[in-house]
């Protein structure tokens, strides 16, 4: 059965670095860590986890803008990570960007149950719509690997589809790339023409295209997400095409019409956690 994920109050996002990035991604320019709830300190981190957890929180997703070289500033805030896996009962997901081994390590061993990770390997989309220009494609490859072997229990790649101004070029090799690492799921994106960016006139991919990327990823994963980024138009029209073709095991916040018209299970939490946490946390 295909499952609705929603995170709402019990999965909230956290920002460790506010609405501050380095990048300035033409897709984005920060604009999306203005929904994320700011905790720009350890400390801070620690009481807001505290009081969400105390409200019904049982999972968060550490998040935040990224630094030059396109990593999160997380290595002020391990040691605290540490103290909410052994103070609270909460899964922890954690969008870390580029890691090296030993940064994969200590992921590991600050208790974080799942990396939510940003697979990109168009050397245009890294080095002039994200800002990365000292890296290339084989770093993407390089930090998957070094989260796989040394880092936190569950590695979710996330593909986003259409970011070359809306063209797909580099899907379908990310695809083959992560059939190398046997994902437990794989979720995709889609670009969204965001206000107040570059890329804002841009068009997305069209939906026929976002379908045969999913439908060529179909038999190459164990599972397949639809992520929370697409066009909100998509929900009505994609949403339904993705579920009666059964080209997704998973759907990220669905429109309501969606959820009831095929009867989806409804999770409370980030589409990328797998089935035994699901189990343990988030089923009534």
């Amino acid at each position: 059965m295909v499952k609705a994920f929603i995170p709402g109050e019990k999965y909230p996002t956290l920002s460790i670095t506010g609405g501050s990035c380095a990048l300035r991604c033409k897709y984005c320019m920060g604009h999306y860590l203005k929904g994320m709830i700011p905790t720009r300190s350890p400390k801070l981190l620690y009481d807001t986890v505290r009081s969400l957890y105390r409200k019904g929180a049982r999972g968060i997703l550490i998040s935040g803008g990224f630094n030059p070289e396109g990593r999160l500033p997380i290595n002020p805030f391990l040691r605290v990570i540490r103290d909410l896996k052994r103070d609270f009962d909460i899964v922890i997901s954690v969008h870390c960007g580029l890691v090296d081994r030993k940064a994969a390590g200590e992921l590991r061993r600050a208790g974080i149950d799942v990396v939510d990770y940003e697979f990109m390997i168009d050397p245009l989309v890294i080095s002039e719509l994200a800002g990365l220009k000292s890296r290339k494609p084989s770093d993407f490859i390089e930090s998957l690997r070094y989260l796989v072997e040394e880092g936190p229990p569950y590695i979710s790649p996330h593909v986003p589809i259409g970011l070359r101004y809306g063209k797909i070029w580099g899907e379908w090799k990310a695809i083959e790339r992560l059939r190398d690492f046997n994902p437990y799921l794989v979720v995709f994106l889609v670009f969204v023409p965001t206000r107040g960016t570059p890329m804002s006139s841009v068009s997305p991919p069209k939906e026929t295209e976002v379908v045969a990327v999913l439908n060529h990823a179909r038999s190459s994963f164990r599972e397949v997400a639809m992520g929370c980024m697409r066009p909100p138009r998509f929900k009505s029209t994609l949403d339904p095409k993705l579920l009666e073709q059964k080209l997704v095991d998973r759907i990220a916040v669905p429109h309501k019409s969606v959820v009831e018209k095929y009867r989806l299970e409804v999770i409370h939490a980030c589409c990328s956690i797998p089935h035994e946490l699901i189990d343990k946390y988030f089923t009534d």
